[in-house]
């Protein structure tokens, strides 16, 4: 077992529930960031299972919201490239211009349904382990996100 943020007692039922809601939270993208904060700025004095297993899940949920941030801000930049392509395309004689046109928007199309599916797995996955998280705190054990619990544990050990 790791040392740190572990307690030699049990969680009680309701600490395990308290920790399992605020993992739960990863069902709804940003506004399940509030049930993590609230549970850790009212229990993380009472319970430092409690306090260590919101904290975890409000920082998990908020690389969420940086990673959805990310890909808006990626697809809004795509709608660039269509303007730019038809600029290419101007001088061109008709026949040539259509062919110009056409690579790049069947590129785009592709691209777009493979990063979307991509994209869907992988929030699919991400919602898995936050949902996992939530089943194994409940069950009483101390959960620790893969690179995000031993860090957050590390941070709180220095504080």
């Amino acid at each position: 077992m790791n040392e740190g943020i572990e307690t030699t007692d049990l969680p009680t039922q309701d600490e395990r529930v308290m920790a399992a809601l605020a993992h739960v939270g990863v069902v709804w993208p940003t506004l399940g960031l509030v049930a993590p904060l609230v549970i850790w700025g009212t229990q993380r004095e009472k319970s430092r299972f409690v306090g260590f297993q919101a904290l975890q899940a409000a920082a998990y949920q908020f690389i969420l919201i940086l990673g959805m941030l990310v890909a808006s801000v990626c697809y809004m930049c795509s709608f660039v490239i269509f303007p730019l392509t038809e600029g290419f395309a101007a001088p061109l004689p008709r026949a040539w211009a259509d062919v110009v046109m056409c690579v790049p928007v069947l590129t785009l199309s592709c691209a777009y349904g493979t990063t979307m599916l991509t994209l869907l797995l992988l929030w699919l996955a991400y919602l898995g382990y936050g949902l996992f998280g939530a089943v194994m705190v409940f069950q009483g054990e101390n959960f620790r996100y893969a690179f995000l619990g031993p860090w957050l544990e590390r941070y709180l050990e220095q504080a």
